[in-house]
């Protein structure tokens, strides 16, 4: 039968080797790139009868935009090579093959750039499924993770809520689940079996769409949402930068960015002027270079100091540049986020 799968391959097979020997190389990326299936399309109960499929092909959006105005001649080319490599079966029939656009699985990945990972992003999903099989079937005791669960699950939460997914996993703690399993699930194997199934889609979407390499963020954000909202714009600006215009662009929310981070944590009391002299509430350069000496006073932190204070002068002169590049505004991106995890890590944010 040509609808068993042993008997598409060798067909689908045999259409190959006919489509290279043709040298028809976009017809064959096109089949080697399709999801493909066949169904049965008619019956002609003529001769005995005969039985007709029609072949599907089904290939991502943006690859059928660039083949739709030929569509037709493709189908017909394509159909022309299944019915030769058919010839032989006398009740059965390839009658037609159609191509289909479909949806492919898109993470905007953009959208947590430098503030979360898609290698956390997984790990967090894993922690949350293993505890919650761990506290029903046994294992942990809930008052023991709840606080940790709860951590991850809101940080889980608002990641996919930036990359606009929705989250399937309704329990913000482990006593909600307790109420789920405790009244549904009698058997280990259920509730094992019902958080495997719960993530299991997202997981596979995840782990199928790559993340762009930047460097990340890893210090904690929270309490400082405008420059986590700034750094999301660097890295979407950047990104999208082609013009020298646009690079400038990029260099100014690094700029904003960083008198942001040093009005966090500068305070005139406790981090006096070098200088002696009063610091305006733009002046990110002096803020954080006061900052840092009183931060990382010592001469155990020389180094450590000697490196914050070049970070921010890489940052600051980057972000001032107006002959801007994209190795420019990629520089003053990474040098910006640095700024950001160093002064971070200082103010305990880790």
């Amino acid at each position: 039968m040509l609808n068993t799968s042993e008997e598409l391959k060798s067909i689908l097979l045999t259409v190959k080797q006919l489509l290279k020997a043709d040298d028809e190389n976009q017809l064959f990326e096109i089949l080697n790139s399709s999801d493909i299936g066949i169904e049965e399309s008619g019956y002609d109960n003529w001769n005995g009868g005969i039985y007709f499929y029609t072949i599907f092909l089904k290939i991502g959006v943006a690859n059928f935009v660039k083949i739709r105005n030929e569509i037709e001649k493709i189908e017909s080319d394509l159909l022309e090579r299944f019915e030769v490599a058919t010839r032989h079966y006398e009740s059965e029939n390839i009658s037609n093959v159609r191509i289909i656009p479909i949806a492919e699985n898109k993470v905007e990945w953009d959208n947590i750039a430098g503030l979360n990972t898609k290698e956390n992003l997984l790990k967090d999903i894993d922690f949350l499924n293993n505890t919650m099989i761990s506290v029903s079937t046994g294992g942990q005791r809930i008052q023991e993770v709840d606080e940790e669960y709860k951590r991850k699950f809101s940080s889980v939460n608002k990641t996919l809520e930036r990359l606009n997914i929705q989250n399937p996993n309704p329990f913000a703690d482990l006593w909600a689940w307790y109420g789920k399993w405790s009244s549904e699930f009698k058997t280990y194997q259920e509730r094992r079996t019902f958080i495997r199934e719960l993530y299991s889609s997202l997981q596979q979407i995840l782990a199928e769409t790559e993340q762009p390499k930047l460097i990340a963020v890893t210090v904690d954000l929270r309490g400082w949402e405008r420059i986590e909202r700034s750094l999301i714009q660097i890295n979407l600006k950047h990104k999208e930068a082609s013009t020298e215009e646009q690079f400038q662009i990029v260099g100014l929310l690094c700029r904003e960015t960083i008198i942001t981070l040093a009005q966090a944590v500068y305070n005139p009391e406790k981090h006096p002027s070098l200088d002696e002299t009063t610091i305006s509430k733009t002046d990110a350069k002096r803020m954080l270079e006061s900052y840092i000496a009183v931060e990382l006073s010592g001469s155990s932190n020389e180094k450590l100091r000697k490196y914050a204070k070049s970070t921010l002068d890489l940052a600051n002169e980057l972000t001032h540049k107006r002959t801007a590049t994209k190795r420019d505004s990629s520089l003053c991106s990474v040098a910006t986020i640095s700024l950001v995890n160093f002064i971070g890590t200082i103010e305990g944010r880790i």
